[in-house]
Formats: structure tokens, C-alpha cells, sequence
């Protein structure tokens, strides 16, 4: 299914604001790539993609797809035997596994957004089927390609700190994301979205524990966690179940007005069952879609079920031991990584673009010599290429890479790779269920 003679040539399947990001890199780099095929089950996301000559003498085009090139199904996409270099899986995470399961039977090779699959089974019949289908899957465990942990991954394995000795990260999600996506939004249910809160947001931090410290496989995992922020008893005495006529509506910190209407810090996942391109959308349309939509209801009464915070704790074989911490609702988002070697150390706020170095000395006195890497300079436009702190660029040109002849970054892996830092989560869940601690090994393999 390739052509080596031009740029390559990607298919999008689902158009959400993930997708759209990866995607978006032909429209950057057109001579590396370009979008030749969009497949979508919302009519707005595909008539974003397609020729539309209105939207296109008001200044806006996406990629500019015919509408024989535009499916609201992926099995109409597949009897097209459309050739392409890769497809970029964005789908919800529940459907990952039968999308992709049918695109690794047609051959093609898969961008895969993570998490691969809430399922250990699923993962591990993907990762089977890709190995002897020969498809090539890269899962976008973004946070790996930011210069910030692409930097401190190269530390170690240069030895700066020496020999790692523990780890240490943490994750604060800020309260505005917390409620657009995790209490009113679509991953508000496990049962709903088919992922825990710390398979959706966190997979990240333990696909970097496993990536970090890819020299032993963990052995023993455990995990306690809950919910405790948003639930019915503590909502306050006569609050409703939307917000807009709640008398606790113009006081309340959570307020759907406050954050989702005045702040409107994730208009393109809050407005998007509106139906209509978010920069049309006027204000009295959201006020009145928050009157009966979820991002409209209390807080308190969303009907949610995740945790809202879990701690992780790892003993890999070698003895590396890492913790992980995962706090939903915090007044300051961010990431936070603290490594100790047995010839210094590594610690940083992501957030901040830059990491300190400290390294053992013995003379002129005992004690460390302290270093700044600031990696800002490194971050691709350091504005709308910086998504992620930069991963998602360097992500796609990795992948285009890989993709077109095969070259593997430090960041970029192929799924067998991404295979514990999966098992991580779900080893987590049942020892956080079951009150037990997990041998990682028996439960990967059984």
C-alpha cells in the first residue's frame, strides 16, 4: 500500500479535536504529508474536511477531500480500497479495537491515539495480529516526543545520573479540564467511555515510568485510589440539576456558567454536539445548549464515577522502585518528575520547559552541582505547534519518518513498546479493586 514517490498519504479516522491536531501536521508540512481520506461518523467533522466553497471565500479549508473521499463508516472505507501510507486512529476508546483490528486485516499501518484498549486481552491480540500481519502501529503516547522527558530520557541512558534508583511523578489536572472532561464531559463514566480515569488522562505517566526505566519490566504493582470531590451528598442544600437556574449558580466554584460559558477553556469538546463549527456558535446558542446538555448539569449530581485521584507504586526487577500520582481538580494543572540515580538527580515541572540537573561531586566539598536545562528553544513554534508541550509535533514527525523507511527516534516505538505501560493501568485498577499487590508478570501473561 505505499508510494515512495510522493509525500505520504494519510487517512483520518475520527475527526475529533485529537485527530484534527495530528492531522493538522499537512497542513504545516504539506511537502511531508497530506490527508487524502476522512472517515467520521459526525456530519459536521466530515463536512469540515470536504471542498466547501463557502466556508473556503470566508478564509477556511481543511484538507480539501472530495466527497468520494469522505465515509461516515469505516467498512464503506475499507470496500474503497483506498491506498495509504498510514491511518491516524482517533476514534473513542472504545471503538480502538474493533477499528484497528480491522485496519491491521487490510494492511495498513496505524497512528493509534491512546489508550490502545481499556481490555488486556484486546491489547495483547493486537500487538499478536500487527507482529504477523507486519503492520507497523505507533501509539500516541505523546509525552515521550516533548523535549522535555525526550531530554531527560537522553540523560540517562547517557549515564548522567547513573544508575536510576527511583522515580517519582505526579499529575495534577486543573479544575476546568477535570470538569469539561471527566465530570460533565465523555469520560465522566467508566462505564460510558469504556476508561478509568487513570487509563484515559494517565497512560501517559505510566507508559514514561516504562519507558523511562526500560531496562527491567516491572514485578509487583499496587494501587489505592477513589472518588471524593464530586459526589451527590456533598452538592449544596436546594442545587439543581442544571446550573443555570441553581441559586447557588452565581456563588459555586463549578458553576457550567462560570467555566464552561465565561472561561470556555475547551470550546471544541464542549460545544461540539451544538452541530455546527465552534467559531459560529454565538453566545446565546451555548446558553441555551447548557440548559439542557450534560456540560450544563451540577457538578455534583453529573452522574460521574471516576476517581478523581490515585497513587501507583512500582517495584520493577531490577529494584528501580517509581511512584506515580494522579490528583483530578487541582487548582494548578501540571506534571511533575522527580528521578534519583546513584550519581544525581533529575527533577522538573513539565509545564515549565525546563528540568534541573544534579550531579554528586566530592571536592572542593561533599555535595552536587546543579545545572538548568531549559528546552524551550527546542518546542517547534513554541505556539501552535506546541500542543503538549511540544509532543505532538515532534510525534508526527517521528511517525512520518517511521512510517516512510522505517527510523526509530529514543521517543518512538513500535506497539510491542507500549505493551507494559498499558499493562501498568490495568494491573493498577484490579490491585486499587482488590486491595492486593500485583505480580506484574503473572497478570501481563494470564
Amino acid at each position: 500500500m505505499k508510494d515512495t514517490t510522493k509525500r505520504l498519504k494519510a487517512v483520518l479516522l475520527g475527526a475529533g479535536n485529537r485527530g484534527m491536531i495530528y492531522a493538522d501536521y499537512a497542513l504545516r508540512y504539506p511537502e511531508r504529508l497530506e490527508i487524502i481520506a476522512e472517515i467520521d461518523t459526525d456530519k459536521t467533522h466530515r463536512n469540515e474536511a470536504k471542498i466547501n466553497r463557502e466556508r473556503k471565500r470566508e478564509g477556511f479549508i481543511r484538507y480539501n477531500l472530495k466527497d468520494s473521499m469522505v465515509f461516515d463508516n469505516i467498512d464503506d472505507f475499507l470496500k474503497a480500497k483506498i491506498s495509504a501510507d498510514f491511518v491516524i486512529n482517533a476514534t473513542m476508546d472504545a471503538s480502538h479495537y474493533s477499528t484497528t483490528m480491522k485496519l491491521i486485516a487490510a494492511g495498513y499501518d496505524i497512528l493509534l491515539e491512546k489508550p490502545v484498549t481499556n481490555c488486556k486481552k484486546e491489547l495483547l491480540e493486537i500487538q499478536r495480529a500487527a507482529d504477523q500481519k507486519g503492520v507497523k502501529i505507533v501509539v500516541c503516547h505523546v509525552l515521550r516526543y516533548t523535549p522535555f522527558y525526550r531530554t531527560i530520557k537522553e540523560l540517562i541512558m547517557k549515564g548522567e545520573i547513573g544508575r536510576v534508583l527511583t522515580m517519582e511523578l505526579n499529575e495534577h489536572v486543573g479544575i476546568s479540564h477535570f470538569l469539561d472532561s471527566f465530570v460533565r464531559g465523555k469520560w465522566s463514566s467508566e462505564k460510558e467511555c469504556g476508561s478509568s480515569f487513570l487509563l484515559q488522562k494517565s497512560c501517559h505517566d505510566t507508559d514514561l515510568i516504562c519507558w523511562l526505566h526500560n531496562d527491567a519490566d516491572p514485578k509487583h504493582v499496587s494501587s489505592f485510589g477513589s472518588r471524593s470531590l464530586f459526589i451527590p451528598q456533598d452538592a449544596p442544600k436546594g442545587a439543581t440539576e442544571f446550573c443555570y437556574n441553581c441559586p447557588h449558580n452565581s456563588v459555586c466554584l463549578y458553576s457550567a456558567q462560570k467555566v464552561h460559558l465565561e472561561l470556555d477553556s475547551m470550546p471544541f469538546q464542549t460545544w461540539e454536539r451544538i452541530g455546527k463549527p465552534v467559531d459560529t456558535i454565538t453566545r446565546e446558542e451555548k446558553e441555551e445548549y447548557l440548559k439542557h446538555s450534560r456540560y450544563g448539569r451540577c457538578a455534583y449530581n453529573s452522574g460521574g464515577d471516576i476517581n478523581d485521584r490515585q497513587v501507583v507504586s512500582v517495584e520493577f526487577a531490577d529494584g528501580v522502585t517509581a511512584c506515580f500520582t494522579m490528583v483530578g481538580g487541582a487548582s494548578r494543572g501540571g506534571r511533575d518528575i522527580y528521578i534519583v540515580g546513584d550519581k544525581g538527580e533529575i527533577t522538573g515541572h513539565l509545564e515549565d520547559d525546563r528540568f534541573i540537573l544534579r550531579k554528586f561531586r566530592r571536592e572542593p566539598d561533599y555535595g552536587y552541582d546543579e545545572e538548568i536545562i531549559d528546552v524551550k528553544n527546542k518546542i517547534a513554534n513554541h505556539t501552535e505547534n506546541a500542543t503538549h508541550s511540544g509532543g505532538d509535533c515532534v510525534l508526527m514527525q517521528d511517525a512520518v519518518e517511521y512510517f516512510e523507511n522505517g527510523t526509530m527516534s529514543v521517543s518512538i516505538t513500535d506497539i510491542n513498546d507500549s505493551v507494559n505501560g498499558h499493562c501498568l493501568v490495568y494491573a493498577a485498577e484490579e490491585a486499587r479493586k482488590e486491595k492486593k499487590i500485583i505480580d506484574f508478570d503473572g497478570f501481563k501473561n494470564n
